[in-house]
């Protein structure tokens, strides 16, 4: 059974996609970064060839959140909101 007030339902990932990624242009500075470490996260044909893509999954997404400790501490925070608003945009809720 289920306790009251959660879902059956887990967010497993999804696949990447072209989107717009609203960003200032100090945090569109780490946005090429953010992309291409997305991409060699990401799993292609995760699901097989007929559904196709890249896709990034809840284990690299929480990979892809570790990037900012590679920086210095100012630049952590613009490439933390650089991923956040990646994110976002690729779930299409930017």
């Amino acid at each position: 059974m289920i306790p009251s007030g959660q879902s059956e339902v887990e967010f497993l990932g999804f696949a990447l996609s072209d989107c717009t990624v609203r960003l200032n242009q100090t945090e569109a500075k780490y946005l090429r970064v953010v992309h291409r470490t997305a991409l060699e996260l990401a799993v292609p044909n995760h699901f097989g060839v007929d559904v196709g893509g890249y896709w990034l999954m809840a284990d690299q997404i929480e990979q892809l959140r570790k990037l900012p400790s590679y920086y210095s501490a100012d630049e952590a925070v613009l490439v933390r909101k650089a991923i956040e608003a990646y994110l976002a945009a690729q779930l299409g809720n930017a």
